[in-house]
């Protein structure tokens, strides 16, 4: 089974570098730098979408919007104009499940099979080959491509014959995860602020039942001087706008993730376009007037006196 990869970018790239001598391997991206290490491991580089389609059997994508999709796919020297029947496209973009069933009839019409599969997890389990794999969409073309989803991660889960039910999976995740981490980080500012040490807080939090994925993770990372995450501030921004989009959509009230937005995108506007989640740290800690490592805080100082 031929495989072709389009969108190498940090996640992009972790997942297709699993496919590396499992499958012949092309890959395209606009990032020159990131096609010829692929090629230095083994990869064949493809000139252009319509290239590579015509080239595989199944064809990967993991872009950052499915604005993004849309032109790989339908744009100048797309994909689909290399694709034929019974080829089938997985698109492991966090894209807009509406946006996504458009595409699939689209490439329906030509006999092209598309599914979802967007993935959640930290890089770390990108990296390592167990990061969650969330898929949706024909059933026949589901298992054909099982082999090549495995190859990148045992993980993986079908959430329906219906596409895009994937990526609504993964918009319920990215809300819920970020909502928890800021208000982790919002009241783990409020302890620093009264005093308490961060460490002490990271061990009390993760033996009671408030411990979460932020306080497993972040926390420890932050009084280590470490990075715990890496992904693009403008991304998160953009999943969590399509979450509340798709909720006001289904007339569902978000007030939660409404404030998550907000803190976030206060961040995006403060830090720029080019910034790290990560960086939300910082803009938590400005907030609060404090620093999670580091500088006395109120309570400290006013002991000092």
């Amino acid at each position: 089974m031929r495989i072709g990869y389009i969108g190498l970018g940090a996640m992009g790239g972790a997942l297709a570098r699993h496919l590396i001598g499992k499958f012949p391997l092309s890959v395209f991206d606009l990032n020159q730098k990131a096609v010829d290490s692929f090629v230095e491991l083994g990869a064949t580089a493809a000139a252009t979408p319509a290239e590579l389609a015509r080239n595989s059997d199944v064809v990967l994508l993991c872009l950052p919007r499915s604005s993004d999709v849309q032109a790989v796919l339908f744009g100048p020297n797309g994909a689909a104009a290399g694709l034929s029947a019974g080829k089938i496209v997985v698109d492991q973009t966090s894209g807009v499940p509406a946006e996504t069933r458009g595409f699939a009839q689209q490439l329906e019409e030509m006999g092209v099979s598309l599914f979802d599969a967007p993935v959640s997890g930290a890089m770390a389990t990108a990296i390592a080959g167990t990061i969650s794999i969330i898929a949706s969409g024909p059933e026949a073309a589901f298992q054909k491509a099982l082999p090549v989803l495995q190859s990148i991660s045992p993980n993986v889960f079908h959430c329906g014959e219906r596409v895009g039910n994937g990526q609504t999976m993964k918009t319920v995740n990215n809300m819920m995860n970020v909502s928890c981490r800021l208000a982790t980080l919002e009241v783990v500012a409020m302890g620093r602020k009264l005093g308490l040490p961060l460490e002490r807080m990271t061990d009390a939090i993760n033996a009671t039942t408030a411990r979460n994925y932020t306080s497993q993770g972040m926390l420890p990372a932050i009084a280590e001087g470490r990075q715990s995450t890496k992904f693009w501030l403008a991304l998160q921004v953009k999943d969590i706008h399509q979450a509340i989009a798709l909720a006001a959509d289904q007339k569902v009230p978000m007030p939660i993730g409404a404030a998550a937005r907000s803190i976030l995108q206060i961040g995006l506007n403060s830090l720029g376009k080019d910034a790290q989640l990560e960086q939300m740290i910082g803009i938590i800690e400005s907030m609060a007037d404090t620093k999670f490592v580091g500088g006395a805080t109120t309570a400290e100082s006013l002991e000092a006196k």
